[in-house]
């Protein structure tokens, strides 16, 4: 949506303060106070269980541009470990900077509701597919999705995009072992569903594996209609 000067002010404010991270460091620890929110500016991060028997599961990808701990709005600690998969830039800013969101600016907050929502959509989606699904279904889901949600901040992208992820953290993701992963990679190259010149992947066949796994683009059928109206002078 087009911003008014406010509006722009409040999202300035969330990247204000830059700071550099390195792979492996933990953006958020489970069962921490949650005091801040991140933007994550540059690089990869993902939300996991604690890890036992030296596995985890991992949650939830973030990707350039999105925003880590709208969950943890509802909540006092942080539900899960956020940890950087790469190297990258994030912007913190203070848990209580939506207060001034939410009171001042009614527009930015139905927007970071509505996106919030379709984050749990999209979570439901990844596990009835988990539950549901066999493992070529599981991997077309994840590469679909991954692909459309980088378009979202990228919309030039076309079907070429760099997965920064090693096989064992897919391996996580989809609840396979990296051997798996390997072959069902292979697979989908072999069945020309993809093309691997890594780390990036083109999608080659989008229509097929969407076929395959039965994929809907949440963030597609986003719906601002419900917004509260901006007046000419800026005003809601």
């Amino acid at each position: 949506m087009n911003l008014s000067d406010d509006e722009a002010m409040f999202v300035a404010r969330m990247e204000e303060n830059e700071r550099p991270v390195r792979r492996r460091d933990v953006i958020m620890e489970a069962d921490s106070a949650v005091s801040e929110l991140f933007v994550l500016k540059e690089g990869w991060a993902i939300a996991a269980t604690p890890r036992r028997n030296g596995r985890g599961q991992t949650l939830k990808v973030y990707l350039p541009g999105e925003v880590i701990g709208l969950p943890a709005l509802g909540v006092a600690r942080a539900p899960h470990d956020v940890r950087m998969v790469t190297d990258g830039v994030v912007c913190p800013f203070p848990k209580d900077h939506m207060t001034s969101v939410y009171g001042r600016s009614p527009r930015l907050a139905a927007l970071f509701t509505a996106l919030s929502g379709i984050d749990q959509i999209a979570l439901k989606d990844q596990i009835a597919i988990m539950g549901g699904g066999d493992a070529r279904q599981r991997m077309a889901h994840f590469l679909l999705d991954t692909h459309e949600r980088l378009l979202i901040t990228n919309p030039s992208l076309g079907k070429r995009f760099r997965m920064p992820l090693r096989q064992v953290d897919i391996a996580e993701v989809l609840g396979l072992t990296k051997v798996y992963v390997n072959r069902l990679l292979r697979a989908f190259t072999e069945d020309g569903l993809i093309e691997i010149e890594r780390p990036y992947i083109r999608i080659l066949a989008p229509d097929e594996m969407r076929r395959i796994t039965d994929y809907k683009n949440r963030y597609s059928d986003f719906d601002n209609s419900w917004f509260p109206v901006q007046s000419v002078d800026g005003t809601v």
